[in-house]
């Protein structure tokens, strides 16, 4: 990075709430690809000239607008459109503001704007997530954000949401040593700093490259979540040509719908027509990581959510920068286009509330259970002698409580999104949806129903066996057949994912243990390898003996575990968040209860690396000591 890009770079970070947009959308099959109607040939057709104003220079954090304007989407509604990258200086936003272009890619200052008496409007969001991050070299000791309260920061200036996600972790921002950024990662290598602020889509890979792997704070895990991208105009230029701006904002969202299905593809596109500035693995890079931030696989692209918008308007007030009272009224674009809802709507969103009531009634009945474990344990730490081995045990167990408390008070939020996304886009009457959408959108709802399911019949699990309220009931098993019926039930769903299932039961291997526990250990190791295993890999279940001990080998080809997470999940302290090959939302819960009910039946768990890519997951249980005509039985 250069020292005029670093110096604009660091204007552009005022601040760098790349905020995630639960985008979700204006154009379906059947409006995304209607074109306006063509003049007669022999007469030349009229395109009306506008300019889009970026917020920094071409890559593909705006692959949408360039995929646009190749394609002819814009010519095609009658749009000349010129891209203008910014310049280090420049005020971007304000070139809007001011009139120098019709479009602009903005922050969620916008808002700040907005109340300052501009009247900015957004027409569409395209990031979900936001890529402002803090980043650490892996090697450094300190592995969670109030240790790192104590180090040296570096930020660029009015980086709000990291101020925000520092108060929303109790930290107090005067206590903290923050350095002014640099935007050189020669300062995090050699130490004069022990975190650097950056995006996540881009200085990640360079530092891994060049350095070595690195960890990432990011502040949605504080639970602070803006929106990212947003593409604005004015309310002046909205109201003199309408038509025009809805002709803008379609043409845009299918080049971002183009744009992340053919990554590749505009990844050269933007090396030959826009420069060279980053090479092509790091554009393909940033390809990714934007994909995995605006999840166009799993909602559509430009979808607004005004509650959202309420919420970033809020943590705004709280740290003094927005009127508490502000109105939003005007600043979020309307689509024209009202219907009646269909007659089946009503039992949709009654399902989806159902299914988040439920979630609710289980956070509640966890809280309360955990509230009576605390005072238990208070109790007994009273008492002396023969007590202190109990004490030590409610410990570990409130320890655990809290980790799926938090879970579900910070995180169940993100497992249900999908799911009242669809449900909301499916009841908005805005939306002239086709057949194929409302199937594709009911399928998506199903799956986001089916995944909360799962987690909460996890949870209820769990609750019982650390309860007592689960007996355990040892028998003599053959742990081959044991794991070919249970793995065997997801032959059908591996073949819905395009993924190979492959069981190797081997003879017959007796174990003591509890039929239920061990059935819903493997159950959940193979839900969780098919789930995180891309179409075209495999998931293989292998039983087999090792001298005293009997195995159960669970290896699929997936996206892998971190050693970090697998360290925190064995030791029973993490329960984190991953996001599966169809956009499933996991918790970590069914691992929590597998290392549980492993225990509980003497064995061993144990996370591994796949040398084939992916992640391997080993039972391990003492082969029952039977006669040999219970053997041969």
């Amino acid at each position: 990075m250069t020292g005029a890009e670093a110096a604009y770079r660091s204007n552009m970070r005022t601040p760098r709430w790349l905020l995630l947009a639960i985008c979700a959308a204006a154009l379906f099959v059947g409006l995304s690809h209607q074109t306006p109607a063509r003049a007669a040939e022999d007469t030349p057709r009229q395109l009306t000239k506008v300019t889009l104003q970026l917020k920094w220079a071409h890559q593909f954090q705006f692959a949408g607008y360039a995929a646009a304007k190749a394609k002819g989407y814009y010519r095609d509604r009658g749009l000349d459109v010129t891209i203008l990258p910014a310049t280090p200086g420049d005020k971007p936003m304000e070139s809007v503001a001011e009139g120098k272009a019709e479009f602009g890619v903005g922050t969620t200052d916008l808002l700040m704007m907005r109340a300052a008496g501009i009247p900015v409007v957004v027409l569409a969001v395209i990031y979900q997530h936001s890529p402002l991050t803090l980043m650490l070299d892996a090697r450094n000791d300190i592995h969670n954000i109030h240790q790192l309260a104590r180090g040296k920061i570096m930020v660029a200036p009015h980086e709000t949401e990291l101020s925000a996600y520092f108060a929303a972790e109790g930290l107090d921002i005067n206590q903290m040593n923050f350095v002014d950024h640099t935007f050189d990662v020669e300062d995090l290598k050699s130490g004069r700093v022990d975190a650097m602020s950056i995006y996540s889509t881009d200085e990640p890979y360079q530092y891994a490259k060049e350095v070595g792997p690195v960890r990432l704070f990011r502040p949605i895990d504080g639970g602070v979540d803006f929106y990212g991208d947003n593409l604005f105009t004015t309310e002046g230029l909205l109201e003199k040509d309408p038509k025009m701006v809805q002709a803008f904002r379609d043409a845009s969202l299918e080049g971002w719908r183009y744009a992340m299905k053919h990554q590749e593809e505009i990844v050269d596109l933007i090396l030959t027509t826009y420069g060279k500035r980053k090479a092509r693995d790091n554009l393909l890079f940033e390809a990714r990581q934007s994909a995995n931030l605006i999840l166009a696989d799993v909602v559509p692209v430009g979808f607004i959510n005004p509650a959202r918008w309420e919420r970033i308007a809020q943590h705004y007030a709280g740290l003094g920068l927005l009127p508490k009272d502000m109105s939003l009224d005007g600043f979020i674009y309307a689509q024209d286009g009202v219907q009646a809802l269909p007659a089946w709507m009503p039992k949709a969103l009654l399902g989806a509330t159902l299914v988040a009531l439920l979630a609710l009634l289980a956070g509640l009945w966890l809280a309360a259970f955990n509230q009576r474990l605390r005072r238990e344990m208070e109790e007994r730490e009273q008492a002396q002698g023969a007590l202190a081995q109990r004490t030590g045990e409610l410990e570990e167990s409130n320890s655990q409580k809290d980790v799926l408390l938090t879970v579900i008070g910070h995180d169940i939020r993100n497992l249900f999104n999908p799911l009242l996304i669809y449900a909301q886009l499916l009841a908005d009457p805005s939306r002239n949806l086709d057949p194929k959408t409302v199937q594709e959108y009911g399928e998506k709802l199903y799956e986001a129903g089916r995944n909360a399911s799962e987690v909460l019949e996890n949870l209820l699990e769990w609750a019982l066996v650390r309860t007592g309220q689960r007996q355990t009931h040892m028998e003599v098993t053959d742990l081959g057949a044991l794991a070919r019926q249970t793995a065997g039930v997801y032959s059908s769903d591996a073949t819905l994912r395009g993924v190979t299932l492959r069981v190797e039961a081997g003879p017959p291997i007796k174990v003591q243990l509890d039929r239920h526990q061990m059935s819903t250990v493997i159950r959940n190791l193979v839900n969780n390898a098919l789930k995180f295993t891309p179409k075209g890999g495999e998931v293989s279940v292998r039983v087999c003996r090792d001298g005293a001990d009997a195995k159960v080998v669970i290896a699929d080809t997936g996206i892998g575990m971190d050693q970090d997470l697998v360290n925190r999940v064995l030791s029973g302290a993490s329960a984190d968040l991953a996001t599966g090959s169809k956009g499933e939302i996991g918790t970590g819960v069914g691992l929590a209860l597998c290392r549980q009910l492993v225990q509980v039946n003497d064995g061993r768990l144990n996370i591994e690396e796949n040398p084939d890519g992916g992640t391997v997951f080993t039972v391990t249980l003492a082969v029952a000591d039977v006669s040999a005509s219970d053997a041969a039985d």
